[in-house]
């Protein structure tokens, strides 16, 4: 039996704006904000600190900077900060279509909304659009009008190409800081591709969360009959019937993302599983668990 679809995917279907949809469910869902005891940018004053890309220049000291010609900021036992970087896959693949709500739709929508209870807790946002023939970048920020700016290119996002066989381009998406790599895509690529990002990302010492967002149809191979398959990607078509392939098809997925697990879970990542019909303060409850742990 298929699960009934989430109120808010009715709304993004019926044409509610990312932006307001993605408010909404943090609004529904947040009931107070979680709070650290590190150093930050308090009142109480504990240390000084090089001034970082990303950070506040309000924050700066200015008679530091007069007497050092640097760029410092004071620290203080205060709420935990983190940056929270955002990677969207914008390959074709994500243009997949199931009961009339594309993937890309409904991961922008899961992006959106974890930015927006990111901001609330005063991380620093940043959000990377990312295939094989080039990427989209938005630095993390702290600054008001850094949602708007998240909010304008998810509603943008066209589909194209692949994702990215070499893990390279991600060395350009980080800094030296601690930092939360949230990543969104089907993650249907060679698992190879997805453990050297991972691996990257270890290096750099970040923790990582991967929601690999699929159709129930995708796992179930919800037809029947004849029917004409093709890769989205490879462009590739194959005539099968369901009935006669449905047990090994199945099979081969659970074994392909049995090795996906291999390759993006280890001591600081970790891979969930998110259907297309699952509501999206899910992800919420996901993220914040993984949030706790940074």
């Amino acid at each position: 039996m298929k699960q009934e679809r989430p109120s808010e995917i009715g709304d993004l279907l019926s044409g509610a704006g990312l932006a307001i949809l993605a408010r909404q469910i943090v609004d529904g869902f947040l009931i107070g904000q979680h709070h650290g005891t590190r150093r930050g940018t308090g009142t109480e004053f504990s240390q000084y600190r090089s001034y970082q890309p990303g950070d506040d220049i309000r924050l700066i000291d200015w008679k530091m900077f007069a007497r050092s010609d640097r760029y410092y900021i004071k620290e203080s036992e205060t709420e935990t900060s983190v940056p929270v970087r955002f990677f969207l896959d914008r390959s074709v693949s994500m243009s997949y279509e199931e009961n009339g709500l594309k993937r890309i739709d409904y991961a922008s929508l899961v992006v959106a909304s974890l930015a927006t209870l990111a901001h609330r807790q005063g991380d620093s946002v940043g959000l990377h659009i990312v295939d094989s023939e080039g990427r989209t970048d938005i630095a993390p920020r702290r600054m008001k009008q850094q949602l708007n700016q998240v909010y304008e290119l998810l509603e943008s996002v066209d589909c194209r190409g692949r994702w990215p066989d070499s893990a390279e381009w991600i060395t350009e998406c980080t800094s030296h800081q601690s930092e939360l790599w949230i990543f969104c895509s089907d993650m249907l690529d060679e698992p190879e591709s997805w453990q050297a990002v991972r691996e990257l990302g270890e290096t750099f010492g970040h923790e990582q969360l991967y929601f690999q967002i699929l159709g129930e149809d995708e796992i179930e191979l919800n037809f029947e009959g004849v029917s004409t398959v093709r890769d989205p990607e490879s462009l590739n078509e194959r005539t099968i019937r369901a009935s006669a392939v449905r047990d090994s098809y199945k099979a081969n997925l659970q074994a392909y993302i049995s090795r996906l697990d291999d390759a993006v879970t280890g001591r600081r990542s970790e891979r969930e599983l998110f259907l297309m019909n699952r509501p999206v303060q899910d992800a919420l409850r996901t993220y914040l668990g993984k949030r706790s742990r940074v």
